[in-house]
């Protein structure tokens, strides 16, 4: 019985080793598969991300070469890569600022043409030092955070296995350009049926992400939100419609990742996204309606006429009960309390 207990357990273990092995093979696979390539292999220079006047060829030499030809396989190494540190942070001109700005740019392009996961590590690597990401990922946070919103995946994936969070630190303080929060509808006199779980995309943002995320994110549902006058809406009467995104960080995504991932994205992403999601409060009850004014307010009367006493100011964009809609002049509650009317053409319906 002991001889067989002892064949199990060296069977186990054999298994166990292999199974790492085999795993820790297939990482070592992804890391070096394009190791021979340049930093300008393989991309395409074409203003989609960035304008070819703002990329510096042929300007900065590192060892005898051109940073844009220096090779994968050095980066990755550490010690190549801590010398080239001390490169990118020697400023000798005014210029040699925009060596990490080169590097990054680089690096960035490679990630959204090729999904290169060795330009993900690398350009993770060289941001820890704050003199190079200043110089460098931090100038393009808006560039990332649009390639995280179309590829979470690839995110989350390299980043689980990196344990990393240097390039998330960027993307986060980008997000309140890209999503929207709950309070923005209330702020800007928004009135919006609001559901549980909806993760809503500025529109006019849209118009900044490729064509391929444009198509897909035209499939999912939307809500239409009346605005009355304010600032966002340039003091005008607006109706826009909002995108819900919230299918690109749900079960479709989950789905894809292993017990690691999903716990680098509870621990690391999920918490910044609950900002922007959205709970099952509405702005306002369906059976309410809100005042739509040119001018701003309206007047709640006495009487069913514009003659009669102004027995309060209502803004528009409040909401008010409606008591009695028969005839031009409704009878309407205020918040406040107060009874009166206001002229039909004054009061709409949240869902109308």
């Amino acid at each position: 019985m002991k001889y067989l207990i002892g064949l199990l357990i060296c069977f186990f273990s054999i298994f166990s080793c292999q199974k790492k092995s085999y795993k820790e093979g297939i990482q070592s696979a992804e890391i070096i598969s394009n190791t021979n390539e340049k930093l300008i292999d393989g991309i395409t220079i074409d203003n989609t991300i960035f304008q070819k006047n703002d990329i510096d060829f042929k300007k900065y030499q590192y060892n005898n070469q051109y940073i844009e030809d220096i090779k994968i396989k050095d980066l990755l190494d550490k010690n190549y890569r801590t010398e080239f540190i001390k490169f990118l942070k020697e400023t000798k001109t005014e210029d040699d600022e925009f060596k990490s700005t080169l590097v990054s740019q680089l690096l960035i392009i490679r990630m959204i043409q090729l999904s290169d996961v060795n330009a993900f590590y690398i350009l993770s690597e060289l941001s820890k030092d704050n003199d190079v990401a200043y110089n460098g990922v931090e100038l393009y946070g808006e560039k990332l955070t649009k390639f995280f919103i179309e590829n979470p995946l690839f995110f989350i994936q390299q980043g689980a296995k990196y344990h990393e969070t240097t390039l998330l630190n960027s993307i986060f303080p980008q997000l309140d350009e890209f999503l929207v929060k709950q309070s923005f509808f209330k702020d800007n006199l928004g009135d919006i049926d609001l559901k549980n779980g909806q993760l809503f995309l500025f529109p006019d943002k849209e118009k900044e992400f490729s064509e391929s995320f444009k198509r897909k994110i035209s499939k999912f549902s939307t809500e239409e939100c009346i605005f009355s006058p304010s600032l966002y809406t340039a003091w005008q009467n607006k109706t826009i419609n909002f995108i819900d995104i919230s299918p690109l960080f749900g079960e479709e995504l989950l789905i894809k990742l292993n017990v690691f991932e999903r716990n680098y994205f509870n621990q690391n992403i999920q918490n910044t996204l609950k900002g922007y999601i959205i709970n099952s409060e509405k702005t306002a009850s369906q059976s309410s309606y809100i005042i739509i004014d040119p001018d701003g307010y309206t007047n709640l009367r006495k009487d069913k006429n514009t003659s009669s006493e102004v027995l309060q100011k209502v803004k528009s964009g409040e909401h008010i009960e409606v008591l009695d809609n028969t005839g031009d002049w409704f009878l309407v509650k205020t918040k406040e309390g107060k009874e009166g009317y206001i002229h039909k053409s004054r009061i709409k319906s949240p869902k109308s």
